[in-house]
């Protein structure tokens, strides 16, 4: 586990939510004004894309989240590891 670039996951995983929270805003905004336009209704979980973003986004930015405080445990922990020599 120590292995793992866990800074290299956080930023892909971060720069993932980032844009499904973006494309999320813009469905929402883009199928609003459709809706107004036609007087209709419309909805964040009105198709089966927004509801995709939408979990896309929890399941990403979860895992950015987790690999953001193991890549910290990992600078925390690998700190005391390097100042000690074994002989």
């Amino acid at each position: 586990m120590k292995k793992l670039p866990w800074g290299l996951i956080a930023g892909i995983c971060g720069v993932i939510a980032f844009y499904t929270i973006a494309g999320t805003i813009a469905a929402d905004y883009v199928l609003s004004a459709i809706a107004g336009a036609t007087s209709d209704g419309a909805s964040i979980f009105g198709t089966w894309y927004q509801r995709l973003l939408f979990a896309c986004d929890i399941v990403f930015g979860l895992a950015f989240l987790g690999a953001l405080a193991l890549w910290i445990v990992k600078l925390v922990t690998g700190s005391k590891d390097k100042g000690e020599k074994t002989e």
